[in-house]
């Protein structure tokens, strides 16, 4: 699953390159906006799966008890 995340997070992050050479690109002004908004949606989403994969990855360290902390009496 973490593996299909990366590769997740790299999609979006291409998507986001292209959309932001588009908008340097773009003589419209208006254009321009457009693929800017839509460059930092793409990062945004590529941000939102790398939270996703700390935190499987996070869990999966807990499930195996390599993360300390816990209280035993």
């Amino acid at each position: 699953m973490l593996q299909k995340l990366s590769e997740q997070i790299h999609t979006c992050l291409g998507r986001a390159a292209a959309a932001e050479q588009q908008a340097d690109t773009s003589d419209d002004p208006m254009l321009k906006a457009e693929f800017s908004e839509i460059a930092k949606t793409w990062r945004h989403l590529a941000e939102s799966y790398e939270f996703v994969e700390s935190l499987q990855r996070f869990l999966l360290e807990a499930g195996k008890g390599k993360i300390s902390g816990s209280a035993d009496p």
